[in-house]
């Protein structure tokens, strides 16, 4: 296997006389890219949007949920629905009579409650509360839950339309901007817009899904649920015919002088790091950080800068066996694979993979190869298997998910267990990773990046001692796209990237979000920080 990019974990356990070993696990990170694409709609309506709630239609009398006949009325019309699921309860069966009756008043009979207002934004139509007082014109400023006095705050839900699940890592982008965030995995985003920027509009956009542009407008007060419809690639816009699938990955490196960036870059980023065991949070580390990112084919070092950080400790923790994350900055640098090629796109000598085309899906311009790798028959070392979403009309690396092959992993554990202590066996059970790229500006930019990496831990010769699953995970987006005066920090602002990340020395903030942008924690992370937030280290 190539090199393991170093992500590492160091493990302190306690022995009856009170001594205490460490552990370091060298997580080996490899990189590649599990594409969140989208589609762009494009609509052709003459029906202005003040005309829409009294125009006329006809639907059949039926009994459907809430969202199957509203989503009859958006077929009609061509426009969306946005509302919070608290206030239209999306799955509630309603006898609808049938008959003709206009946009409004098909609404009132759909969701049966005289309280809820209609406002028409665009392409879209509002519902929410009475009580909610709006005075929003198709063009207006918004009135939008303010975070500070120069910004305001948007939140979702982002779902599939098909199942009601949660759709995670989906991409929120401010339009024509380099400010975003991503989903969790729960499907949450929180966006903070500069008040400057509220009549623009924010882009959902996923893999396999159409893309939405909704105007800022539409985020009240409240978290608005957003559903995403899956999207069908028509079978004359595929091409059939013999396709080599390691000639598209091979085209996709060769691209990368143009698709990717040359000249250094300013992200300023989110990071998250913890270790869990039994679905709770031993630590969690969370900052606000700067890098200096430079070009895919630059030789020289990224650079780290924390502006914000914040670290949470479960002291009540009685595991004798504690992990702490060691590397996890620098996995996430190394994780952007455009830059810094695993060893599945190294064609510089015999490549121990297959590659084959396993599918073709939609991105926000156009069409997607979807490659998918695996070490080839007989080679029993512990490489990688994954997939690559690669764009169809330029080449460039979309997005990235690849795992240590879970065949061979255990023979992996010399690599990744770079120390331990005596009379404990540690294996690696899995080690997932996904890397996303974002379009902006004419090029391709690291956006997000997720490694999960669970280990079986057991004391020697405890036959009736079961062993025990400990998880570890690290995550970065990047927030804000910065190309103006990029200049290399200077040397004493810079962080060890190498080190354990939670052991740094910083200075807690109070107002620690301020106006950045970050990845909302899932609700098991919500429920660490509620349980355990007196504890948050506050070094004055």
């Amino acid at each position: 296997m190539k090199a393991f990019i170093p992500v590492t974990a160091n493990c302190k356990s306690s022995s009856l006389r009170g001594t205490r070993q460490s552990i370091l696990i060298f997580i080996g990170l490899l990189r590649t890219t599990a594409l969140a694409m989208t589609f762009l709609f494009c609509y052709c309506f003459s029906t202005s949007a003040t005309e829409i709630l009294d125009r006329e239609i006809r639907l059949p009398k039926t009994k459907e949920t809430t969202y199957e006949l509203l989503n009859r009325i958006s077929d009609l019309t061509g426009f969306f629905f946005i509302y919070d699921s608290d206030i239209v309860n999306n799955e509630k069966k309603v006898k609808f009579p049938g008959g003709t009756h206009s946009v409004r008043q098909s609404i009132y009979l759909i969701t049966q409650n005289p309280n809820i207002q209609i406002k028409v934004i665009d392409r879209h139509i509002l519902l929410y509360k009475k009580e909610i007082s709006i005075s929003v014109s198709e063009k207006a400023i918004p009135v939008i839950k303010k975070d500070s006095s120069n910004f305001i705050v948007a939140k979702a839900i982002v779902r599939d339309a098909h199942t009601k699940e949660p759709v995670p890592y989906v991409s929120a982008s401010l339009e024509n901007s380099g400010i975003g965030t991503v989903s969790n995995q729960s499907g949450e985003f929180m966006l903070k817009i500069p008040q400057s920027d509220t009549i623009r509009n924010i882009q959902i956009s996923h893999v396999g899904y159409n893309q939405q542009i909704i105007p800022v407008g539409l985020f009240l007060n409240s978290t608005i649920d957003i559903y995403l419809q899956t999207k069908m690639v028509p079978l004359q816009e595929v091409i059939v015919g013999l396709v080599n699938p390691q000639k598209i990955v091979r085209e996709m490196i060769n691209a990368r002088s143009v698709n990717c960036q040359t000249e250094p870059v300013h992200f300023t980023g989110f990071y998250r790091e913890g270790v869990e065991r039994k679905n709770s949070i031993v630590s969690l580390t969370e900052a606000v950080i700067q890098i200096h990112k430079t070009g895919f084919d630059s030789s020289a070092e990224d650079q780290v800068k924390l502006l914000k950080m914040r670290k949470i400790s479960n002291s009540d923790e009685k595991d004798s066996i504690i992990l702490k994350m060691r590397a996890g900055i620098d996995a996430s640098l190394h994780l952007d694979i455009m830059k810094h090629l695993p060893d599945f796109l190294d064609f510089n000598g015999e490549n121990p993979f297959n590659y084959t085309k396993i599918d073709m899906t939609v991105t926000d311009s156009g069409l997607a190869h979807v490659i998918e790798f695996e070490q080839k028959t007989g080679i029993q070392e512990p490489l990688y298997k994954g997939k690559l979403y690669i764009d169809a009309n330029n080449s460039a690396l979309l997005v990235a998910h690849f795992e240590i092959n879970p065949q061979y992993i255990d023979k992996a554990t010399g690599t990744l267990v770079l120390k331990k202590p005596r009379g404990v066996d540690i294996k690696p059970e899995n080690a997932n990773y996904y890397v996303h790229y974002k379009y902006w500006n004419g090029k391709y930019y690291l956006n997000h990046l997720r490694g999960d990496l669970t280990f079986k831990i057991k004391k020697k010769n405890a036959f009736l001692q079961p062993s025990k699953s400990i998880h570890t995970f690290f995550e970065m987006v990047v927030c804000k796209i910065d190309t103006t005066d990029v200049k290399r920090f200077p040397r004493k602002e810079s962080i060890m990237t190498h080190k354990i990340f939670s052991e740094t020395t910083f200075q807690y903030d109070n107002h620690f979000w301020d106006d950045f942008n970050i990845i909302l924690p899932e609700e098991r992370l919500n429920e660490a920080i509620s349980q355990i937030s007196s504890k948050i280290e506050e070094i004055e």
